[in-house]
């Protein structure tokens, strides 16, 4: 059912996530719309059993596409990645395991694959040489994200945030100096356009840059509060710390004088009209060059200012960033000074023990210090007994505890006692025959004449189960049960629909009839 919601989406228009409103398009289920045309498969090459060699030839596939080999030979793909698949496991990469690992690639639509029709040599020829292999959109972007994911790992590529400040008040002197260049009715400007929009998406990327890095560091002093004390996490925190207070916010106390009139000179209406004007110049150009430029200035791209203003204005989204890393720096500087006062405590120790060594030290030779030895080698346990003994004394026996009677509880009834009565036993059955009974005879009378059940008066809720319970007892078992209380039922052709309380019961037209009982 979920495959066939994605499909509804997709005929729709799937803008709306890139919108203005991506919240209220994401509560109407649109991001079930990021699945479509999606290669899922990609998944099952992380998790499979050969994923290091299935990773390895698509990462050499990728490696042939830089080189400007687009679709390599079959048998050029094999000798390049036998001595990389011979160094896993130490064993022999033949070509037979090498065919089954590109048909299952091939199988999950990782690669695509077309026939060498030069190398053919006759109707006989199935050799796998004359098969060239391409990987997939989807493949070869997945590769170059594990790549790039990779290279995160092993470098640090985070920017200074403070720099990040000058380049976004930079972006936006010069994202207005071009503004005042354009002119405003002139369609035939693409090339101030192109500069502008990439302006004023440089400055978006430069805020998210700004975002990313500041949420980071405050992930690192959590971090830091979770984990153990470690004394080179202690210096680098620290150095954070004196960088992000002197630093950073001082630089954005004065550059925000600068930023924030400068993002209301953009969001100014004629300014507004400009950028808007450059967006249907540039989404023209992409219309008639679609390979050329593949991302869509959506409304997402167009309220960049609107974001921008949100995030620098004062008690705006970068000033509730920075009460948190706020709170964040005074439990760390909380967690740096507990540490301190422990680090004292023990170094008190450490003087009290050194001063009782020399004590000890400048005792006589003969002198032995039995009951200081008696103590410090003493048994770290708190001795319960009251009373005082030694090895000389022994101790007062204990004496003896008083026990407290106990009243047995009486035993408890949880079953009532049955009153007696005059009435005959009857069982539960006989009981909801007799209720049934009762029910046809308020709905119908005592009359002795045929009752469909449409044209019974259902007054409450209660009524459907009890003509529910008319229908088992009428029809199951040949209406032997029914037959008790002398009715019978006979089924009518079509339906009906009985409502009572905004309920509604539908069920087949039933005939009620009076039925004297068979004498057995």
């Amino acid at each position: 059912m979920v495959v066939m919601q994605i499909d509804a989406f997709s005929k729709e228009d799937n803008s709306d996530l890139f919108g203005s409103a991506p919240i209220n398009a994401f509560n109407r289920g649109a991001a079930a719309r990021l699945l479509l045309n999606r290669n899922r498969h990609l998944g099952a090459l992380l998790v499979a059993e050969r994923s290091v060699y299935y990773v390895q030839i698509l990462y050499r596939m990728l490696l042939f596409k830089r080189e400007h080999e687009l679709e390599p030979l079959y048998e050029d793909i094999y000798h390049a990645v036998r001595p990389a698949q011979e160094t896993l496991d130490g064993c022999e990469y033949v070509l037979q395991q090498f065919r089954q690992d590109m048909d299952q690639l091939r199988a999950w639509g990782l690669v695509t694959f077309r026939i060498e029709k030069e190398r053919l040599r006759g109707y006989r020829d199935n050799r796998k040489k004359k098969f060239r292999y391409a990987l997939s959109e989807e493949c070869d972007q997945f590769i170059q994200w594990l790549e790039s994911r990779l290279l995160s790992d092993l470098e640090d590529r985070g920017h200074d945030t403070r720099d990040l400040l000058q380049d976004v008040c930079g972006a936006l002197n010069e994202l207005l100096r071009l503004l005042h260049r354009l002119r405003k009715d002139d369609q035939d400007q693409a090339e101030e356009a192109r500069r502008i929009v990439f302006q004023l998406v440089k400055t978006d990327e430069l805020t998210r840059a700004i975002t990313l890095n500041l949420i980071e560091f405050n992930g690192r002093l959590l971090h830091f509060l979770n984990s153990r004390y470690d004394m080179e996490e202690t210096r680098q925190v620290i150095s954070e710390l004196d960088s992000y207070v002197h630093s950073f916010l001082q630089q954005l106390y004065s550059l925000r004088r600068e930023i924030v009139p400068l993002i209301d000179r953009l969001l100014q209406d004629y300014n507004r009209q400009k950028i808007e004007l450059c967006f249907t110049v540039m989404e023209r150009e992409r219309l008639q060059t679609p390979h050329l430029f593949q991302v869509s200035l959506g409304p997402s791209r167009r309220a960049i200012g609107d974001r921008l203003h949100d995030f620098y204005i004062e008690d705006g989204k970068l000033d509730r960033l920075h009460q948190r890393i706020g709170a964040s720096v005074i439990k760390v500087w909380q967690k740096l000074h507990s540490h301190l006062r422990e680090m004292e405590r023990k170094n008190n120790r450490l003087v009290d023990i050194d001063e009782r060594i020399k004590d000890l030290a400048g005792l006589p030779e003969e002198t032995v210090p039995s009951v200081f030895f008696t103590e410090l080698l003493a048994p770290a346990a708190m001795y319960g007994d009251m009373h005082f003994w030694d090895l000389l004394q022994k101790a007062d026996p204990p004496e003896p505890r008083k026990i407290l009677p106990q009243n047995e509880a009486p035993a408890r009834n949880y079953l009532r006692r049955k009153k007696p009565s005059a009435k005959p036993v009857q069982t539960m059955d006989e009981a909801r025959l007799e209720e049934l009974r009762q029910w046809l005879t308020a709905r119908m009378g005592n009359e002795a004449h045929d009752t469909r059940i449409s044209e019974v008066t259902v007054e409450a809720f209660g009524d459907f189960a009890k003509i529910m319970e008319l229908a088992r007892a009428g029809f199951l078992n040949s209406g032997n049960r029914l037959a008790r209380i002398d009715y019978r039922l006979a089924d009518l052709a079509g339906e009906v629909a009985l409502e009572a309380c905004e309920q509604r019961l539908t069920l087949r037209n039933i005939l009620v009839e009076k039925a004297e009982r068979k004498k057995s």
